[in-house]
């Protein structure tokens, strides 16, 4: 039950990671979802796995000598070059090879050394991690994510650097995770009076930060090391001068209960940290989810609302260049049309191909495409006037403003909208031709002239669908009700009413999907830059709390 609730915190953990709108967030939640990961389910899953003993200390310090020492062989190199430790290197015995399973992460990325000797402690894997106080950041870090991974740490501090900041703040975080400690007080002066001093001073510090209860035996321990104390042949500290730390190893490998009850009191403590931690995520979420709402409830207005205008704009038609709709007029000839139709529809076929063959080339596909290019126009200046009202509401929102920052092109439209709409409409023109052939082979006294003139019947049917007599008043009664006039007629005299009306409905309704699905598209990218939108972590936060709390009381 434990490991299946772990196990669905870290999903969650995951969905959280990807999804936070903030990289502080983001790698919050993945640094939780790596401690779920890759030592809480370890160990809970075995409490007799080997113990992972993690030697932290600052620049200097001596870990490296204390590990040289405790396993009793030059495995980590010391020396006066800083920082020192540059990979941590971990050490087991050869039977305790899978101890090393407990350092997931590390190993998978291939950061760490991994030793093996006949003679180390079975039962213990021991890491001599980097300088948490390196120049080098990547150092730093492996430095509190082996703190992390620890079910016991050893802290290595000296006479002048003890009450540093940065030591202070590692164990602060160690206090945080209730990792048990050992400490070591490295290279204190051999006046005996001045050691006094100095360990006083650092157990002082200690009370009064409440770590007198974070020993790893009962009350914490400092283990004095005088300066010299050191086995030259090996690189080690002497052996004598930390006896206390080689005394408590080899207890817990000589007491299989103490050592399962250390890793025990180690998952305790780092799963009782967990409910705060997803206690104040969970609040992030649901702040999150509710500005998110907020602010996604704003893009739904201003894109439904320009969609609406496009839609109305495209009803009446004025949004062609007068010019285009002239130029295709002036070639079909509406008054020319308006007499055939009087004297009957056999002339009007001949009428037809009198039109559309001989003379100049028909302009079907430069006033389509030309049509199409305004069509295009105006829907990027709508998406753009929709891109750029969702922005300015956006930038008085915190979350909105993030928002914009991680993708600026949410000012206007997306990169390729136009390029993408020209695709799609042409794609839309090649079935309107399509259709237009088909009517054309249904109506047999009617074929000659729909063949002779596919592209320019099309084109008549585009500029149909575009510009039609309904709603146009005043000033735009002219040229665009001209043509609507002209194209209705044509294509009604060689299809038959009925048949147009149908026709250029469905034309019209697949055009209209066209730009819903185009207002749709430039709508997501809001839903992506705020994570994967609110759908995507519906109950996260209850679920993630709710997980926490199972997981604690499971570990109890």
């Amino acid at each position: 039950m434990l490991i299946d609730d772990l196990q669905a915190l870290a999903t969650d953990l995951a969905l959280r990671a990807s999804t936070a709108p903030v990289a502080d967030r983001a790698e919050a939640a993945e640094r939780l979802r790596r401690h779920v990961v890759e030592y809480v389910l370890p160990r809970a899953a075995d409490a007799d796995a080997p113990l992972v003993v993690v030697i932290l200390g600052s620049t200097g310090s001596g870990k490296s000598s204390l590990l040289n020492a405790l396993v009793g062989a030059r495995v980590s190199e010391s020396g006066v070059l800083r920082p020192t430790t540059r990979r941590p290197v971990a050490v087991a015995h050869l039977d305790d090879a899978s101890g090393f399973a407990l350092l997931p992460g590390l190993t998978a990325r291939d950061t760490v050394e991994l030793r093996t000797l006949p003679d180390a402690r079975r039962g213990l894997v021991l890491v001599d991690a980097p300088d948490f106080d390196s120049v080098e950041l990547a150092n730093r870090a492996l430095a509190v994510e082996l703190l992390e991974l620890a079910d016991l740490v050893i802290f290595v501090s000296t006479a002048t650097r003890y009450a540093d900041q940065v030591p202070w703040e590692i164990l602060a975080r160690a206090q945080q995770r209730g990792v048990p400690l050992l400490m070591v007080l490295n290279r204190l002066p051999p006046e005996a009076d001045e050691a006094d001093s100095v360990i006083a001073d650092y157990r002082r510090l200690l009370e009064r930060g409440d770590f007198a209860d974070a020993g790893a035996f009962g009350r914490l321990e400092v283990v004095p090391v005088s300066e010299g104390a050191l086995d030259a042949e090996r690189d080690a500290l002497a052996a004598g001068a930390i006896a206390p730390i080689r005394g408590a190893l080899d207890r817990l490998v000589a007491n299989d209960a103490e050592r399962r009850e250390l890793a025990r009191r180690s998952l305790v403590a780092a799963l009782e940290g967990i409910p705060a931690a997803i206690a104040e995520m969970a609040s992030q979420v649901e702040d999150e989810e509710a500005s998110a709402r907020s602010l996604l409830l704003v893009a739904d207005g201003a894109y439904r609302e320009h969609r609406v205008a496009l839609g109305e704009e495209l009803g009446r038609g004025t949004f062609m260049r007068a010019e285009v709709l002239r130029q295709w007029q002036e070639f079909v000839g509406a008054g020319q049309v308006a007499r055939f139709l009087a004297q009957g529809m056999g002339k009007l076929v001949a009428s037809v191909r009198s039109l559309l063959q001989p003379g100049p080339p028909a302009p079907s596909i430069e006033v389509r495409e030309a049509a199409f290019a305004d069509l295009v126009a105006l829907t990027v200046q709508h998406a753009d006037a929709a891109a750029r009202r969702v922005a300015s509401v956006w930038m008085e929102d915190p979350y909105g403003q993030r928002a914009l920052a991680v993708d600026a092109g949410l000012w206007g439209a997306s990169v390729g909208l136009g390029e993408r709409l020209s695709t799609e409409l042409e794609a839309w023109a090649l079935e309107i031709g399509e259709e237009i052939r088909k009517l054309g082979e249904q109506r047999k006294g009617w074929a000659q002239a729909a063949s002779i003139g596919v592209n320019a019947l099309g084109t008549s049917a585009v500029l149909a669908v575009f510009v039609h007599t309904g709603g146009l008043t005043g000033a735009e009664v002219g040229i665009t009700a001209a043509t609507a006039v002209v194209n209705q007629k044509l294509l009604e005299a060689v299809f038959g009413e009925a048949n147009v009306a149908a026709f250029v409905g469905r034309a019209r309704e697949a055009l209209g999907r066209i730009l819903d699905e185009a207002f749709a598209a430039e709508r997501a990218r809001h839903d992506r830059v705020l994570g994967a939108g609110v759908a995507g972590t519906e109950g996260l936060a209850d679920r993630l709390r709710e997980l926490a709390r199972r997981a604690a009381e499971g570990a109890g």
